[in-house]
């Protein structure tokens, strides 16, 4: 099988990984640094592979066992730590891991505040302190290191340092900065670069099965990141809902303002402040949809757009500004539901 064959776009990348691999001068730790989407992960399961894999002298077969496993992200010696909160359960972590096997591009990343913790470090060098399961050695990745806090960062320098036999430790970051210096110069740095649109339009369509037309527009929205794309085409699924319910409350004229705030002050007790954030972006985007619709435009987020409802593109305008200031006086610390209420009222009364 060619060496990183999955790996899109990252020629400077892959031919720093082939090279290693074929004179058999592995360093035993690498970073591989890069935004979202661009690869990182399929770069470290592939040296994973180029590490367990013994149907090949040189490389990996693809097939076996344990290539196999490590594509699923299975095998008992190739471990994946992720940033994590205190109450995230194993299960969920299982999960995510099947959810990415299977597509390929779902982002590996939990919301919140989270972190790798050192009791996790503490519990990757037990297990590097034992004999590996198959005996071939461990790889341990370690996914958006830089959330690693510093007592746990500190923790693994000593691996880094001085690895046991057989092991090689892959540090996946999105931002090389907030690496401690100390375990950026134990490590050799392998840099990615964002993805073309057309290549994350291919991998969208390979993977996820969604139309071309679907696949171009999210890849124009993706900053190069086919995980990110994904993210976006779920967000907007789950998020229609929602907007059309502001636009039925907006364009409801048997509610008189009193009924339409109290409708509003609802909605936004069970979405919390950082959902009225998302659902206040997600609005600015669906009514500059409409303006474009409007003057005769393709819409850029979205497929289609609900029907234009009796008004005019000066109507529209200041709805967008309106939920675009919402956002931001919500960010500057005005009261969230207050605020929503405010863009939601003033866009009825403005909008007839």
């Amino acid at each position: 099988m060619n060496l990183f064959s999955e790996l899109k776009g990252q020629h400077q990348a892959k031919k720093i990984l082939v090279s290693a691999v074929n004179s058999n001068r592995l360093a035993h730790a690498y970073i591989l640094a890069g935004p979202d989407g661009s690869g990182r992960l399929t770069a470290a399961l592939d040296l994973a592979k180029s590490r367990i894999c013994q149907e090949q002298e040189k490389g990996f077969c693809g097939e076996c066992k344990q290539c196999r496993q490590i594509d699923i992200m299975t095998h008992p010696d190739v471990r994946i730590t992720l940033p994590r909160m205190k109450t995230t359960k194993d299960e969920e972590v299982v999960d995510l891991f099947k959810a990415r096997a299977k597509d390929g591009i779902t982002p590996l990343r939990f919301p919140g505040n989270t972190y790798i913790s050192i009791d996790q470090m503490r519990e990757m060098s037990l297990r590097l302190s034992r004999k590996s399961f198959e005996g071939n050695g461990y790889v341990e990745i370690i996914y958006d290191a830089h959330k690693l806090r510093r007592e746990a960062a500190n923790a693994i320098l000593k691996t880094l340092e001085e690895p046991p036999d057989g092991t090689l430790l892959v540090l996946i970051t999105s931002r090389v900065s907030g690496l401690l210096p100390t375990v950026r110069s134990r490590a050799h740095t392998v840099r990615f670069g964002r993805l073309t649109t057309a290549m994350v339009k291919e991998l969208l369509v390979e993977r996820t099965g969604v139309s071309i037309e679907t696949a171009s527009r999210l890849a124009l929205l993706s900053d190069g990141s086919p995980g990110q794309a994904l993210e976006l085409s779920r967000k907007k699924a789950k998020d229609k809902s929602k907007v059309e319910d502001v636009l039925g409350l907006i364009f409801n004229r048997s509610l008189g303002d009193m009924e339409l705030a109290t409708e509003v002050d609802v909605m936004s007790r069970k979405l919390g402040r950082e959902g009225i954030l998302e659902l206040c972006s997600e609005m600015t985007s669906l009514v500059h949809d409409m303006r474009r619709t409007i003057a005769g435009s393709q819409p850029l987020a979205r497929e289609t757009v609900p029907g234009v409802i009796g008004a005019d593109d000066e109507s529209y305008r200041r709805m967008e500004k309106l939920f675009l200031l919402c956002e931001q006086r919500i960010r500057a610390n005005v009261s969230p539901s207050m605020a929503f209420s405010t863009a939601v009222v003033c866009s009825r009364n403005r909008g007839h």
